[in-house]
């Protein structure tokens, strides 16, 4: 067992699909597969049990789980304790960012590795509510999250702004010529989902919005296979199996035909947030101020519901004096 095989484990169990976790590590599916064979023979258990759904984590599956979690936080600390006592060396600290948050802060985060003055980001994907935990149990600095769910307020954290979701209609539906569709309109309408666990934050709430007079039985579509694949959402939409919440400005651009997204009446706004731990490294507290920083910055992320469908973005929450309570 060497620690390569335990972060493919651990990506697998995120993902808990070998293709998902194969396309966020840039490797083949094959050889991923094989690297948590030669694991499962190593150790002389299955920790993983292969499914037409995907890859569950059997009993010792668990057990590796919450082990490997500390043993690679430990060892990523171990590194990057080592490498800021060398002169000249830079602080380094992990960002971890939630499925969809990556495309509405495209901008920032493609300049954050090396725009934080003294700071080295490396900033990696999460499917939902795991960012969280990541940051909780220490495998990552801080996490750029959908609104938490009181449960996870456990950590500091501050909304960087909100985000303008509308709804994907199949282009041939009824209400797709509308500028505007409101909600009322909606009621009768199948809705796909994504899975509810790794999404608490935000679920219910798109779900109330969307359905706001209360869901059906069977009117809500959870495909569990959609977990961390935005565009097979936006494909089931297409094939016909329902309406779906949409960013505006990002759900147009992911390549599926068939599709059109319009506005919301009333206007559906989701948080995004940037959660860390107490007390706060600074080199944290100076990534956090990039972040609050870069989203107040009209040049970078402005408006979105002034904005043409194409050009999408976020509202930012006003000043950062105003909005982020204090790090330490």
């Amino acid at each position: 067992m060497d620690l390569r095989q335990l972060r493919y484990f651990l990506t697998v169990a995120e993902e808990r699909r070998f293709s998902a976790a194969a396309r966020r590590l840039h490797i083949a599916a094959p050889s991923l597969s094989q690297q948590i064979r030669a694991l499962e023979r190593d150790l002389r258990v299955t920790l993983f049990d292969r499914t037409p759904r995907g890859a569950e984590l059997t009993p010792s599956g668990r057990v590796l789980a919450e082990r490997a979690r500390v043993i690679l936080a430990d060892v990523d600390r171990a590194r990057e304790d080592v490498r800021s006592a060398g002169p000249s060396s830079r602080e380094q600290v992990t960002l971890r960012v939630c499925t969809m948050a990556d495309r509405v802060l495209d901008g920032p985060l493609r300049t954050v590795g090396h725009a934080v003055p003294g700071v080295e980001v490396f900033v990696t994907s999460s499917p939902g509510d795991d960012a969280v935990e990541a940051v909780r149990q220490g495998r990552a600095d801080a996490a750029v999250v959908w609104s938490r769910p009181q449960e996870h307020r456990d950590l500091e954290g501050v909304v960087l702004g909100s985000v303008p979701f509308g709804v994907v209609l199949p282009q041939a539906h009824p209400l797709a010529d509308r500028a505007e569709i409101p909600v009322t309109a909606l009621a009768r309408e199948p809705v796909v989902m994504f899975p509810r666990s790794p999404f608490s934050g935000i679920w219910q709430r798109s779900v109330d919005h969307l359905l706001p007079g209360g869901a059906q039985l069977g009117q809500v579509v959870v495909e569990p296979d959609l977990i961390n694949s935005p565009e097979a959402m936006v494909r089931a939409v297409a094939a016909g199996s329902g309406v779906a919440p949409g960013i505006l400005g990002v759900a147009e651009r992911m390549g599926v035909g068939g599709i059109v997204v319009r506005p919301l009446d009333p206007a559906l706004f989701l948080d995004l947030e940037v959660v860390w731990r107490r007390p706060a490294r600074p080199a944290v507290r100076r990534l956090v101020d990039f972040l609050v920083e870069a989203v107040g910055d009209p040049d970078v992320l402005v408006s979105a519901p002034r904005r043409p469908p194409e050009e999408g973005a976020i509202r930012a929450s006003g000043p950062p004096s105003r909005s982020r309570p204090p790090c330490s």
